[in-house]
């Protein structure tokens, strides 16, 4: 069976897991993580260990100009959510930091999942979905001019098979007869469905004040026309 066949195998028998977004792995669990400097008594693995009542800290000291966590998933995937939850102390010290996205690749590419503006606070959880649906080995936390601490990151991902990915084209509307068309939650449950549907090859969206409407779209090509309310997405494989 071909690698294209044996994703959708994959995906059509998870589906219902999928769908449900409390349903997916937590990729991030127990991965290698590092940082680039922190207290003995609070390493970088105690964002990943599963228990929200320990937290990595920076050393002691003034607040460094760039303070950086990351995990290494081990694979590649599609990420779909990342969740961090603080530590029980200090409201107004994780805040204004950005999340990226690291490939797998010999050559790595750094992408931004989002920039988070705003501070969490203690004991709080922060489900931050990414601007666009990405692919990575690897995500970075980074804030600048304060210490980083926080308890747990969760990561919502679903392996991406082979390298199989979706590519985006801003802006831009196929104008053929779309083979479904349905109101999803969000970009992520869009893709997921074009996985699924064995004759998808691409799709796109658009984005309203109050919802998402999906297209699910047959073949990798057909006529284009530029629209800013919609962005395509072609599957590559």
């Amino acid at each position: 069976m071909d690698t294209f066949r044996i994703c959708i195998v994959f995906l059509v028998t998870n589906l219902g897991i999928l769908e449900n977004v409390n349903g997916f792995k937590n990729v991030a669990l127990r991965k290698p993580a590092s940082m680039n400097g922190y207290r003995d008594e609070n390493p970088p693995s105690l964002a990943v260990d599963g228990n929200a009542t320990t937290h990595i800290h920076t050393p002691d000291g003034p607040s460094p100009p760039v303070s950086w966590w990351e995990v290494d998933l081990l694979n590649t995937y599609y990420i779909f959510s990342v969740s961090i939850t603080n530590r029980d102390c200090c409201n107004n010290r994780l805040k204004n930091f950005t999340v990226d996205l690291i490939s797998g690749d010999s050559d790595p590419i750094t992408r931004l999942c989002h920039y988070y503006p705003g501070n969490i606070l203690k004991s709080a959880t922060e489900v931050i979905e990414c601007d666009e649906l990405l692919t990575a080995r690897k995500v970075k936390i980074t804030m600048t001019n304060r210490h980083l601490d926080f308890a747990e990151v969760s990561i919502k991902g679903l392996h991406a098979c082979g390298d199989l990915q979706f590519t985006l084209n801003a802006g831009v509307r196929r104008q053929d007869t779309a083979l479904k068309q349905m109101v999803v939650g969000s970009t992520a449950t869009c893709a997921v469905k074009c996985r699924a549907e064995i004759d998808c090859d691409a799709f796109q969206t658009m984005t309203s004040a109050d919802s998402l409407t999906c297209q699910l779209l047959v073949g990798h090509d057909g006529n284009t026309a530029n629209d800013n309310n919609w962005n395509y997405y072609t599957f590559q494989g």
